[in-house]
């Protein structure tokens, strides 16, 4: 059954499936030092939000719980729906997606994305693993 894209449920999912894809991993300039607080939400609709935390390059939480309160945030990144599913679906890479201004570094530098640009767009792309209700 589809999860709500963003959702707890969705959250749990999608964080299995990232790092059960060694892509993902293999992507970091370092993922022993990958240590990091960062969100990911929509553009138009503020209130969809999700908070999640980089520990030795795996994710380790994903939430929608504000777990790292009101921040300081190392990446925080927002879109809209069909951008993160165009990254998804593997019909753009998210790296482009991102320098193509549709998706927006909100908190932290996009500098931690280009430098982890093959961990980036392989966390994207592991979205398609989880069955997706994009309806959000």
């Amino acid at each position: 059954m589809a999860m709500k894209f963003l959702s707890d449920e969705w959250c749990a999912a999608a964080m299995k499936a990232i790092n059960d894809n060694p892509a993902v991993y293999r992507g970091f300039r370092d993922p022993k030092t990958f240590d990091h607080k960062m969100y990911f939400g929509l553009l138009d609709k503020p209130e969809v939000i999700s908070y999640f935390t980089f520990e030795g390059g795996k994710v380790t939480e994903w939430t929608e719980e504000k777990i790292h309160g009101d921040g300081p945030f190392d990446f925080g990144l927002r879109a809209t729906v069909d951008a993160f599913r165009q990254a998804a679906e593997g019909r753009v890479e998210g790296g482009k997606l991102l320098m193509g201004g549709l998706l927006k570094v909100t908190d932290g530098q996009i500098s931690l994305a280009i430098q982890n640009a093959g961990a980036f767009n392989n966390f994207l792309l592991s979205f398609g693993q989880v069955d997706t209700d994009w309806d959000v």
